[in-house]
């Protein structure tokens, strides 16, 4: 009785569909490259219908594994090229988008802080 109600819902209950295919995605492309599978290789297992959704999705891997090689492990970008066979622009283009991404994340939260009083 100690148990919490969704303490029985399956793991991925609370996230969006689109959620699921990211962390589906996401968890082939590392099963694959766990086996030693190159990057291509490995999200060729990733089953997405929408080629472009596809494209985002694994895009949005490849960030995921430069975010925990790169910037977490601290792994230099010519080892994990090699290691995922892919060309040091393909990573060096990720890696700015990122980057981007994270500077336009800080200015729109720092301009609603602002618009809300909160910007200390």
């Amino acid at each position: 009785m100690a148990e919490k109600w969704f303490e029985e819902l399956p793991e991925d209950t609370f996230y969006s569909e689109s959620e699921k295919i990211y962390m589906a995605a996401l968890k082939a492309v590392k099963a694959g490259l766990a086996k030693g599978y190159d990057f291509e290789s490995a999200s060729s297992t990733v089953d997405i219908q929408d080629k472009q959704l596809r494209q985002t999705v694994l895009d949005d891997v490849l960030k995921v594994i430069i975010a925990e090689e790169h910037f977490t492990k601290k792994i230099p970008l010519d080892q994990i090229s090699t290691a995922l066979n892919l060309p040091m622009e393909r990573l060096e283009k990720a890696r700015a988008e990122m980057l981007e991404d994270v500077e336009n994340s800080a200015v729109t939260a720092y301009y609603n802080n602002i618009e809300k009083g909160t910007e200390h």
